[in-house]
């Protein structure tokens, strides 16, 4: 998927693709500023299927599009990319490799690999074979974990990528970033809740493949680089707080927040008392931080979009429509 001016991301991520053998692609272009069809036509062919919206709907619209195409053109595998995802050689044989293994024992359960992006997957990165979504945790944030936060802060770890990796690693949530899948998982699980306009989509729809008893298995020899960082990525901010404060536009801070909150609170099992004294402890850590950092405004806008997500506002919200 693909919006605005990123023609040059774009043919970056293609070309990754099909240097790993990837067969054919599905380009949602979100209202982009310029000619994608016509560019991929001449550089690519029609190895190339084009969707073209008139405006940005978000990623949750556009990669669902994207995988409804790739059904309907009879895809075996779907590899799911950002416009700015490039693979590293070998990556893609990798996953397959992966994915057929684990085809062997999974017994028709939900199955998908990711390709290891270290910045996102920090517990494997630092030598873990399991990285979990914590239940009744506010944002990652858990009282539980402060014990060991502290004891990193006065014996650091090796940096990511340092540690010993383990060939494989299982998650409860994986990008869409390098997600490779038979296109039957589709009729499993569905598609992509378009409702989610933005941001935590990939999140709500890996989901859907653990708690349904499946497998989200990363494959830490198969790389996918982003050429571009996201705006709330760890190295760029010293804490979780700090990222929605000084992090980002205002639209992307409010459609992230608004749909972690909603994910959390509606998809993921937990202790609403338990999961309330997290959101406190971490909401009145967040407010002094704000005002020290004098962004009292970006705290009222995080916690405008935590109680639209808690109500299930979904959708497009006035005011944040994307360009």
């Amino acid at each position: 998927m693909t919006y605005g001016d990123r023609l040059h991301l774009l043919r970056q991520a293609l070309s990754s693709a099909f240097s790993e053998g990837v067969a054919n692609a599905v380009v949602v272009s979100n209202g982009s500023f310029v000619p994608i069809e016509a560019e991929c036509q001449a550089v690519f062919g029609d190895r190339v299927q084009v969707i073209s919206h008139a405006k940005n709907l978000g990623s949750a619209p556009g990669f669902r599009a994207g995988m409804e195409a790739a059904c309907r053109a009879g895809a075996d595998y779907i590899l799911l990319l950002d416009d700015d995802n490039r693979l590293e050689p070998g990556s893609l044989l990798k996953l397959l490799q992966a994915y057929r293994h684990t085809l062997e024992t999974s017994q028709d359960a939900p199955l998908a690999v990711v390709g290891f992006r270290p910045e996102n997957q920090t517990e494997i990165s630092n030598g873990s074979t399991r990285q979990r979504l914590h239940p009744n945790a506010f944002f990652g944030f858990h009282l539980k974990h402060l014990p060991r936060k502290l004891l990193r802060r006065m014996h650091p770890l090796r940096p990511s990528g340092q540690a010993r990796l383990p060939e494989f690693g299982l998650l409860d949530v994986a990008p869409y970033s390098g997600m490779l899948f038979q296109a039957s998982l589709i009729q499993k699980i569905g598609l992509p809740d378009a409702s989610f306009v933005l941001y935590a989509d990939d999140t709500e729809f890996s989901y859907r493949v653990t708690r349904m008893g499946g497998q989200l298995i990363v494959v830490t020899g198969s790389r996918v680089v982003d050429i571009e960082p996201s705006w709330n990525t760890k190295r760029l901010h010293k804490s979780a707080s700090h990222a929605w404060l000084a992090g980002g536009s205002d639209l992307s801070v409010f459609y992230a927040a608004r749909n972690r909150s909603y994910f959390e609170r509606y998809s993921v099992p937990h202790n609403p008392l338990l999961r309330g004294l997290n959101r406190f402890v971490f909401l009145t850590g967040m407010r002094l931080l704000a005002r020290r950092l004098g962004k009292q405004a970006r705290y009222e806008l995080f916690l405008s979009a935590v109680a639209d997500g808690e109500a299930r506002r979904l959708g497009s919200k006035q005011g944040f429509e994307l360009a």
